[in-house]
């Protein structure tokens, strides 16, 4: 929501070029979860619908649960390709709406994880996961929460995600895991001075500053007890956090302040349990089916938008003659991020994986995520909807072509569809925008890995 502070005076309208300019250069928008969370990490972890807390046994443990890095005593390296095509839809039926739709993305990911051999005996491993966008850097777009945008896809693949992980494993049948998921914050400064009679900048002044931070993850990993395992993770949320004074004194006029904060690339604490059986420990011929809960805490997410204040003053047309005078404020307006009143989620989860021999492996897999967010009403057109995620995959296992090793290389394909069911919006009319829409789609998602075994 905008509020008025005062009302602007005639002597502010040679500035609300510049008012506009600097609004549209610090503005940020949101988006919410990962990549990771929402399509998952490896194709062999989507073909079976993310669903490796309990069997995980490759790079992708480094997300899924890091005790699982020491499920096998085997150096492993993976990295592969995605492809994400968003087919969504938003249809009005009433009102005037222009919404963001989200564009087709592509990314690459690349993992890798290994014992620690000598005095520590296998004992101890250590895992890496990356995913980095290609179609651009990590994205953050200025979206106001009036406008239909899809508050979990709309630029969700722009992402940066790194994890770092650490296991142990004290017993045959005991696996304990640690590790950290890394972003950054963003702060920093612009100072500049304007001259109107001359059209141009006098001074300008650019201090940007981006900090790494981290969100902890644990994990736990049970068996096998006559093919089960059991496995358990907690990852804590992770956001950017950002922060932007600009200071531009106007010769003539006045002093002009910015200052924008809020939160952006929001992931929420989750806490992720499975069930798993195997009847032939993976990659050997056989089945493996795993049964999972993840738990989200999006009650905890921040408000949609920014805090945005702007002021305006006249210090250079008054200058003040005693030190106690204040300025008085010719333009000033406050912007407050609007609540998105998410509940907390469930999402169940199952895949499968079947080995007919040691070259060919099929997987299926599905879960079922609800949405957290509320039916938009009032000023916010915050667009989620409950969804059913189908994939299936393959994997072919062959020897190096080139010579180079004899241990094999994994190609795995998948094939992953979210089905957002239709949801019907019908606007409050006492609230801004008024009006009515539908909105729902399919997003494709097809990721293409090459695993790699050292022995």
């Amino acid at each position: 929501m905008v509020v008025p502070m005062t009302s602007p005076s005639p002597r502010s309208r040679a500035i609300r070029a510049l008012v506009c300019a600097v609004a549209a250069f610090v503005g940020v928008g949101e988006a919410r979860a990962s990549s990771f969370d929402l399509y998952g990490f490896s194709s062999r972890a989507r073909g079976m619908g993310n669903a490796q807390v309990a069997l995980g046994i490759n790079y992708d443990a480094a997300y899924y649960n890091p005790a699982n890095i020491l499920s096998r005593k085997q150096t492993h390296f993976g990295m592969g390709l995605d492809l994400v095509v968003p087919a969504l839809d938003f249809t009005p039926v009433q009102g005037a709406f222009e919404p963001l739709m989200p564009d087709t993305s592509a990314g690459f990911h690349l993992g890798a994880s290994t014992p620690i051999s000598g005095a520590f005996a296998d004992r101890l491993g250590f895992g890496i996961a990356l995913f980095h966008p290609l179609t651009s850097g990590t994205k953050i777009e200025s979206i106001d929460p009036a406008t239909p945008y899809f508050y979990r896809y709309q630029n969700l693949p722009d992402k940066l995600v790194l994890a770092l992980a650490l296991a142990g494993e004290p017993t045959p049948w005991l696996r304990i895991g640690a590790g950290i998921q890394v972003l950054a914050t963003f702060d920093g400064e612009v100072n500049a001075s304007l001259s109107l009679a001359e059209g141009r900048f006098t001074r300008e002044s650019i201090d940007v500053e981006i900090v790494p931070a981290a969100s902890p993850t644990a994990g736990l990993a049970l068996g096998p007890f006559e093919g089960l395992r059991f496995g358990a993770t907690w990852r804590h949320e992770l956001e950017l956090d950002y922060q932007l004074p600009v200071v531009a004194t106007i010769e003539g006029i006045g002093d002009l302040d910015v200052y924008v904060h809020g939160v952006s690339l929001y992931t929420p604490s989750q806490l992720a349990l499975g069930v798993g059986w195997e009847s032939a420990p993976a990659p050997e011929p056989g089945v493996s089916v795993e049964v999972g809960l993840t738990w989200e805490l999006w009650s905890a997410a921040p408000p949609a938008g920014a805090d945005f204040v702007l002021t305006v003053d006249d210090s250079e047309v008054r200058p003040p003659t005693d030190p106690q005078d204040q300025p008085e404020e010719l333009i000033a307006v406050r912007s407050t991020g609007a609540p998105v009143g998410a509940r907390d989620t469930v999402t169940p989860r199952i895949g499968v994986e079947w080995r007919p021999d040691t070259t060919w492996t099929a997987r299926a897999g599905w879960f079922w995520r609800p949405t957290p967010l509320p039916t938009p009403i009032y000023q916010t057109n915050l667009l989620d909807a409950t969804a059913h995620v189908f994939s299936l995959g393959a994997g072919v296992t062959f020897g190096d072509p080139i010579g180079v090793t004899s241990s094999p290389l994994m190609l795995d394909l998948t094939v992953q569809l979210t089905r957002l069911d239709q949801r019907a919006v019908q606007k409050d009319p006492t609230g801004r925008p008024t009006g009515a829409y539908t909105f729902g789609g399919l997003i494709w998602h097809i990721g293409l890995d090459l695993r790699h075994d050292y022995y």
